[in-house]
This record gives C-alpha cells, structure tokens and sequence, in this order.
C-alpha cells in the first residue's frame, strides 16, 4: 500500500494530462456521433423524397467547411478563466512558499508559473478580441 501512495503522491500530477486526453477524445467521438446523425437524418429526408430543413444543411455545409460550431467563450467567461487560473496560481505558489504541505515547493511552484501563464494567456486574448465573439 505505502508503494501506491509514493507512486501517486509523484506523479499525481499526470491525472490532468491524462483527464484532458480523456475529455478530447470523448468530445471528438461525440462530434462524430452528431456527424453521423446528421447525414442520417439527411438520409431519411432523401428517402422520403421531402426537402431537408435549411438549418440542417447549413450545419453540414459549415462542417464541411470545418467551421467551429461551438461558440467562443464570451467576456465574462474569459473573465472567470483569468480569475480561475489566477487564483490557483497564487494558492500553489503560497503553498510553495510556506511549504504546508511538506518538501514540495519547487513543484508548487512550477505548477503556479503554469498557471499564471495560462492566465496571462486569456487575459491577453480577451483584450486582444475585446471581448468579441469570434463567430460573431
């Protein structure tokens, strides 16, 4: 048992690589499942001889085109990424800093600088866009 606490207790840190692998790879089957129920549905309007909505064809010409469906987040999302990933980084680096949870502070730290770059990368994209919408 003490060998599975020491194996999770370095590299516990792989679960948020693994998990956002996880999370894209069942996104992307989902899109495929859509796709597929999408044609089908075309399909079955060819078969019964009737015309097919605009709003389906529209959506499959714009996954055709490669367009994104899904809408860019909004102002106050990138707002709440900033604060997400802001706060987190200051929580890891004061957890770095005091060393309240053992020898780990330089792992504390290095996880706050990726934090904080992520922050500063919303923060600068949502200036950059202004807070617009990318489909908009």
């Amino acid at each position: 048992m003490d060998s599975v606490v020491t194996l999770f207790s370095a590299y516990w840190w792989l679960l948020f690589p693994f998990g956002f692998l996880l999370l894209a790879g069942w996104n992307s089957l989902m899109e495929t499942k859509r796709a597929q129920a999408r044609f089908e549905l075309l399909k079955a309007y060819a078969k019964s001889g009737q015309e097919p909505p605009r709003s389906l064809l529209a959506e499959i010409r714009a996954m055709e085109q490669g367009e994104d469906e899904t809408p860019a987040p909004q102002n106050g999302a990138t707002g709440f990424l900033v604060t997400l990933f802001t706060g987190l980084a200051g929580v890891f680096a004061i957890l770095g800093y005091t060393g309240a949870l053992g020898a780990y502070d330089a792992e504390f730290y290095v996880a706050a600088a990726c934090l904080g770059v992520l922050a500063l990368a919303y923060f600068v994209s949502g200036i950059a866009t202004g807070g617009r919408r990318r489909n908009a």
